[in-house]
């Protein structure tokens, strides 16, 4: 009988709605162990403590009655909101907080586009001057197209003495 402990029996019904036998069985356990004793003991005493707050009579005030009843009558006749009205309280914040990002967005849209233009030209003006920084950083794809050679540099030297007159 040890092996099988009755705290599942316990745990599946109400105390009081255990049958002669399934108490006979466990009182029977609960002789030779003390973990399911404690447990029986303890499902007892809720059931009896149960039994008899249930047993007791509560007074209500003289008024209770009239104070349900005028609080019923006013929920009753007071008008009931729109539906619109309902569903804004419920979703107001979050429809005011995506009113306020969207003109955040537009805000921020029309006052960077002024610094957009200006960044295009530079970058323009970049690209026109071959020998600029930004050129040979940005744009080193194109520079085995733009490798100079000897024959190159040194043509450009005697273009450019020949030019000044030296």
């Amino acid at each position: 009988m040890r092996e099988t402990h009755i705290l599942n029996l316990l745990e599946a019904r109400p105390f009081n709605s255990l049958t002669k036998e399934e108490t006979e069985t466990a009182e029977l356990h609960i002789s030779q162990c003390s973990q399911c004793r404690r447990a029986y003991d303890a499902a007892r005493i809720s059931s009896e403590l149960i039994l008899a707050k249930a047993s007791e009579d509560i007074e209500v005030g003289p008024f209770f009655k009239t104070r349900v009843m005028a609080a019923l009558r006013e929920r009753q006749l007071s008008p009931e909101a729109p539906a619109l009205v309902r569903m804004w309280r419920t979703a107001g914040m979050l429809a005011s907080s995506m009113a306020a990002l969207l003109m955040v967005l537009i805000a921020l849209t029309i006052f960077t586009t002024g610094t957009d233009s200006q960044m295009q030209s530079a970058a323009t003006a970049a690209s026109q001057n071959i020998y600029s920084p930004e050129y040979v950083v940005l744009q080193q794809d194109d520079l085995e197209d733009d490798v100079l050679t000897n024959d190159d540099v040194v043509a450009t030297m005697y273009e450019l003495e020949d030019a000044d007159g030296q």
